[in-house]
């Protein structure tokens, strides 16, 4: 087998508890660190803060310098975005500007910038990926499954499609994502 891909962990929150579970699940990735925003979960093991039952032994920090000094050969940034838009640009970029390729959930519009998001916004992240020799890949629906499997299975059994059309609603005040960003 080759070297397995070493991988940190960007957020510990509703989606990074699931990110770092899956990627213990595979050997061919390595979690080599776990980025926290919260100082009281600096220092805690991933195990723990993806609640797994065991250690994995990666302490979690919150010193983006020390996790890119790690020279990953990936992050994943599952980080909130939709409550800090500016912020979330500013860490991809200097996340891609270090070298390191990203898989993120977050922010949405930048699964399909083109034709939607204004070039002063993902232009600057197109460059810091340019100037660091790597890639971005933003996947996820918020994330989920109502505007991107559900379809896919629902057209399945039909006969003739002519459009589809997904427009996904919550009510994200029961949504359990505490920021320290207020």
């Amino acid at each position: 087998m080759t070297k397995p891909y070493r991988v940190v962990q960007w957020s510990t929150g509703n989606v990074g508890r699931n990110a770092i579970a899956g990627i213990d699940a595979r050997p061919d990735l390595e979690l080599v660190g776990v980025w926290v925003s919260d100082p009281a979960k600096a220092g805690r093991d991933a195990g723990e803060l993806a609640g797994l039952g065991r250690d994995l032994g990666v302490p979690a920090t919150d010193n983006a310098d020390e996790l890119l000094a790690l020279r990953p050969d990936c992050v994943v940034y599952t980080a909130m975005a939709d409550d800090r838009i500016p912020e979330a640009i500013e860490d991809l970029r200097r996340i891609l500007r270090a070298g390191v390729n990203v898989v993120s959930s977050s922010p949405v519009f930048l699964q399909f910038p083109d034709g939607v998001v204004p070039d002063e916004v993902s232009g600057p992240v197109r460059d810091a990926a340019a100037e660091g020799g790597v890639s971005l890949w933003v996947n996820g629906v918020d994330p989920g499954f109502a505007n991107d499997w559900l379809p896919l299975v629902l057209t399945g059994v039909c006969e003739r499609i002519d459009e589809v059309r997904c427009l996904e609603i919550l009510d994200y005040s029961t949504y359990d994502n505490a920021t320290p960003y207020e």
